[in-house]
């Protein structure tokens, strides 16, 4: 019996789906375009018929259906399982571990739900256009310079000063009162008198949408004295506050097209930002930026800049934003060399020579994204700065503070760094934030840069990074590539004989295309991806050692691809327990395969943990290598396809991949020989 998710891509054709945004055209068993998701001069986006899948070899991105919309549209995983079974009409009812009643009610509530927030947008729209009540509201739009397009792009409203103004209406629309309490837009009211109220009244009101643009909840701005100044929907069955961020259906993809994304603080600031042409820009609801707002961004760009009021509450908010953006961003893996003294690689230590062993590399963590802030003028927020010099505005954009230089700002702010007092402080503030970088050349210059603020010695201060460094957890992992059977450099003359030989052949037009028969799951590689989510799930702690090798996009099951995603990710944001964060974490459409992979397992003792790391480590290496010979059966087809039609510069890009691919299996070739 097919799974939910299975039953889904049968009924949907890949390159139907691709073509809506892609134009494609045929190119021999496949499709090619120019990719969706970076710029390119040569196409190389190909459809596979026969597998249902899709690999970008210029920016080397790939999948199958539910990636493909994921990516395109910005949704998590459960947004694109509705999406499609919407599209093919798949009933998800029969989740796994839910009431299909229960579930059909509450999927109909959201709809009734949905057409009652645009009913309610369209009345809220026309009292703003039309109504003589809201005189003060349009005054108000022309203070703040908001123009007439603006007000249509964003349909703005306005909530008249009354009761029951829209909840009279809604009644007679044919809502119930219980609909309307229950959507956020009135309440019941207390006490003996029965009926309910108005939630927004005499208010500007900002209607707010999800990422694909239908209406979820309000932002009411009171107009005269009235508190709360922003009132915003309750939480309702569409709405919370906490994981939507106002404009981001809008400013999409402009965000994947600037490559950077701009978080500020209020509605009128990203309105006013979007009218000005910053159309990458998007405001948290209630100035608290959430590691659920970073989830959403970074499928987006991996440039995130803060632009929150410069007043006190701003400057907590951009502090709390930096840390929920370096929680909310996934961690890379990044390859570096063990130093080593002399030319030998000889260290000295205790006056004995100590020989660095040859071919070992340092894996380290680093957070996989740019986190930089706007800095604005004292006292003047980020519309007011775009209304009065749009040229400050767009430079500052262009040239945002990094992230250290930031906290170099902020944290010697107020101290007197000419007194011995003001400098030790600095360097007490200023030392921790340095041991975060990573990356030791940046974390020499930032050192440098603080004993010149300081006029302090460097070795003093190095002496102290040091110590601090010493008494961190450890965030690297030794990693050795070497085989028993010669030195590194000794290999690496073999592979590059067989690399070499590889070319000879490719241009002799020797490449024997394998026949692309559904180039996808077989039953071995699922057995595989299912032991490996299998241990990871006995023993969180494994993808320390197994996400340096492996990602999501080496998983060629959509349900395993989409586990071993959430597990990494909780993984790497230190959530604990695991598997109270899977209750959360996992759609129910996947407990399905959580049961499926615990239960190869079942039998795996938890005692010995190297035995435990070396399965884990034998089994990402062999899942690894089969998503590489995969690519490589792809590249060998197209690039027959090419040289048939003579193609030259798409054989060319095809062959400089085909070379990639090759060199990536030879390096995993080796550690499958040093691993078993």
């Amino acid at each position: 019996m097919l799974s939910l998710i299975e039953t889904i891509k049968t009924k949907i054709d890949l390159v139907e789906e691709v073509g809506l945004v892609v134009a494609l055209h045929k190119s021999g068993k496949a499709f090619k375009g120019s990719c969706p998701f970076h710029n390119e001069r040569s196409p190389s986006f190909y459809v596979f018929v026969e597998s249902q899948t899709w690999h970008c070899f210029g920016c080397n991105e790939g999948g199958d259906i539910f990636s493909f919309v994921e990516k395109q549209q910005n949704l998590e995983f459960k947004e694109a399982l509705h999406y499609l079974a919407e599209k093919t009409g798949v009933t998800l009812d029969e989740l796994p571990g839910r009431d299909p009643q229960e579930e059909h009610e509450r999927s109909a509530q959201k709809e009734r739900l949905r057409k009652l927030n645009e009913d309610a947008l369209l009345w809220f729209h026309q009292s703003l256009l039309r109504s003589r009540e809201a005189t003060e509201a349009r005054v108000y739009l022309q203070e703040r310079g908001i123009s007439s397009e603006s007000v249509m792009a964003f349909s703005l409203g306005y909530a008249p000063d009354r009761w029951d103004g829209l909840s009279g209406y809604l009644l007679g629309q044919g809502y119930t009162e219980y609909e309307l309490i229950m959507g956020g837009l009135a309440r019941k009211r207390e006490g003996e008198v029965e009926g309910m109220y108005d939630y927004f009244r005499h208010r500007l009101i900002f209607p707010i949408r999800d990422t694909r643009g239908r209406v979820i909840g309000f932002g009411g701005r009171v107009l005269g004295e009235g508190q709360p100044k922003y009132l915003n929907s309750p939480q309702t069955l569409l709405f919370e506050k906490s994981t939507v961020l106002y404009a981001l259906d809008m400013a999409r993809e402009p965000i994947k097209q600037e490559k950077q994304v701009i978080i500020v603080e209020g509605y009128v600031d990203a309105v006013i930002a979007h009218q000005y042409g910053t159309k990458q820009t998007v405001a948290c609801i209630g100035s608290a930026i959430t590691e659920k707002h970073i989830q959403q961004l970074k499928k987006l760009t991996r440039q995130v800049t803060l632009a929150l009021d410069p007043d006190a509450a701003g400057i907590a908010a951009t502090e709390h934003g930096i840390q929920e953006a370096l929680k909310g961003f996934d961690r890379t893996i990044v390859p570096v060399p063990m130093p080593a003294d002399g030319p030998a690689g000889n260290n000295t230590r205790g006056g004995r020579k100590h020989v660095e062993p040859r071919g070992m590399i340092r894996l380290e963590e680093q957070v996989d994204a740019e986190i930089n802030i706007l800095q604005l003028p004292a006292g003047e927020d980020p519309d007011e700065l775009i209304k009065r010099d749009f040229a400050a505005w767009e430079h500052a954009v262009q040239h945002p503070l990094p992230l250290i230089d930031y906290y170099f700002a902020v944290r010697t702010a107020g101290l007197n760094l000419r007194e011995a007092a003001g400098q030790a402080e600095a360097a007490k503030r200023l030392l921790p934030v340095i041991a975060m970088i990573t990356d030791r050349a940046k974390r020499d210059a930032y050192l440098r840069q603080l004993a010149g603020l300081l006029r302090m010695d460097e070795r003093s201060l190095n002496d102290d990074l040091q110590r601090i460094l010493r008494g961190q957890p450890s965030n690297s992992v030794v990693v050795e590539f070497s085989d028993r059977g010669g030195s590194a450099s000794t290999r690496q003359g073999s592979a590059y004989g067989q690399e070499h030989s590889s070319t000879d052949r490719a241009e002799k037009g020797g490449y024997a295309p394998q026949q692309v028969a559904r180039i996808g799951l077989d039953s071995a590689d699922r057995k595989k991806e299912d032991h490996l989510l299998g241990l990871l799930l006995q023993n969180p702690k494994l993808c320390e050692h197994v996400c340096g090798i492996i990602n999501d996009g080496d998983f060629a099951g959509t349900d395993t691809r989409e586990l071993y995603r959430i597990l990494n990710s909780v993984y790497q944001r230190g959530s604990s327990p695991l598997q109270q964060s899977l209750e959360t974490s996992v759609p129910a459409a996947l407990q399905e395969t959580v049961a499926r992979v615990r239960k190869c397992v079942e039998d795996t003792s938890l005692n010995d943990e190297s035995h435990l790391i070396k399965d884990a480590k034998q089994c990402a290496i062999r899942l690894k290598r089969a998503h590489l010979l995969r690519s490589e059966t792809e590249l060998r087809y197209l690039l027959k396809e090419a040289e048939d039609v003579g193609d030259v510069a798409t054989g060319h890009a095809l062959r400089h991949q085909f070379m990639v691919v090759r060199r990536e299996l030879l390096t995993i070739n080796s550690a499958m020989r040093l691993h078993g």
